[in-house]
């Protein structure tokens, strides 16, 4: 009996705290709605405060982010020019070498017995015709005195001409042995930092296959390629077109490393391709860029921030500014101390920014801060003091 009369006082007990908790929370939500509609009603009162940014004008350098590869300025790859065992490197890998320094033997013994074989070919020719030469003087005299005939004599003539043409034949094939003797000895056709050895001693090299033995890249300056789409450079003519901007007067570069950090040095545009490639309908472009130090290697990848045009006329709005939906682009601005929706014309993207060609004026104040809740019409009051978008600055 107790244990039922104490299970029942417990139920009454929870039941009580039940309802406890309920009319609690009808009472934390009422007090809610109140001061959600007391703050409604005062907001509804009040401006409400909004950052905003003041649409201007001002001296505007365009500048593109574009993706970038570093190649050497110049690179030679070093081969074979005869046939024979490689007996020994003579350079430390990756070392800097100079122009005509000797980096491989080439076992040079038969090269050797050619040379002398062209130099003894040499000195029976030049005896050849030496002889040749005396026989024709006496066939000169005897013709005088009437002793041969004409045609003797210019047989004769003929043939120490002949002798003279096999002397510098001989002549050649010696030069020609004593260069393949000097090819025996690699040596570096350019001055820079040499690579790996791609054969080791002992090797067989030969010169009809052209044996690469090295490659010797100049790094003190090094290209920078890189591409532009076509779709942005007609974007940009038609700002040129309309006068509202021209073409970059700088031809100065700046390169970044793939991490965002800037390379110490600049670069000079250098080239720029006149037709676009079909496949990515892009322009190829090339800078060079002073590299001293060799921090840029070939074939790294870096992003290349190239001045593409200059305008003083232009209006810019943030791009955090910029609604854009099925209907085209809109901003939010204050007018007449409410907010307002206007629509807009937009040009292309520079850096943070978008270029506005029609639907603001300088001095407009577009609002950048988050008003998605708020509708157009309601009384708005810039909280910060107004900062304009585009003044004497430089765009990406």
């Amino acid at each position: 009996m107790n244990q039922n009369f104490i299970k029942k006082s417990f139920m009454k007990s929870n039941s009580m705290t039940t309802r406890t908790l309920f009319k609690s929370t009808l009472l934390g939500l009422f007090v809610s709605t109140l001061t959600f509609s007391s703050l409604a009603a005062e907001q509804g009162s009040q401006p409400v405060p909004v950052e905003v940014s003041t649409v201007s004008e001002g001296l505007t350098t365009f500048t593109q982010d574009l993706p970038g590869r570093v190649n050497a300025i110049r690179t030679a790859e070093v081969r074979a020019r005869v046939d024979g065992i490689l007996e020994k490197r003579v350079f430390k890998e990756g070392d800097m070498v100079k122009q005509g320094e000797g980096l491989f033997h080439i076992d040079k013994r038969q090269l050797q017995a050619d040379v002398q074989a062209a130099k003894a070919n040499l000195s029976d020719a030049i005896a050849q015709q030496e002889l040749n030469q005396q026989t024709l003087e006496r066939y000169s005299k005897l013709l005088e005195l009437g002793a041969v005939s004409k045609q003797e004599f210019d047989t004769f003539s003929a043939q120490n001409e002949q002798a003279k043409a096999r002397v510098e034949l001989a002549r050649a094939n010696l030069r020609n042995a004593q260069i393949q003797l000097e090819y025996a000895t690699v040596t570096a056709p350019i001055s820079g930092r040499i690579g790996r050895a791609m054969v080791t001693e002992g090797a067989l090299v030969r010169a009809a296959e052209s044996t690469h033995l090295a490659t010797i890249e100049q790094l003190d300056q090094v290209y920078v390629d890189f591409t532009r789409s076509s779709s942005e450079m007609m974007e940009l003519r038609k700002l040129f077109e309309s006068g509202q901007s021209s073409n970059a007067s700088s031809s100065t570069v700046q390169i970044f490393y793939n991490d965002g950090t800037q390379f110490p040095g600049s670069g000079k545009l250098e080239f720029s391709s006149w037709s676009v490639e079909p496949d990515t309908g892009s322009v190829q472009l090339r800078a060079i860029v002073d590299n001293p130090d060799h921090l840029l290697l070939p074939g790294m990848f870096v992003r290349v921030k190239l001045p593409v045009g200059e305008s003083e006329s232009l209006l810019q709005v943030p791009q955090k500014a910029v609604t854009m939906s099925a209907n085209g682009a809109t901003v939010k601005l204050i007018k007449d101390g409410k907010l307002a929706v206007q629509p807009v014309e937009l040009g292309p993207m520079v850096g943070p920014n978008w270029v506005v060609k029609s639907g603001l004026q300088r001095g407009d104040q577009v609002i950048v801060s988050n008003t998605q809740f708020l509708q157009p019409g309601t009384p708005v009051t810039a909280m910060n003091k107004p900062s304009g978008a585009a003044q004497n600055q430089t765009q990406e």
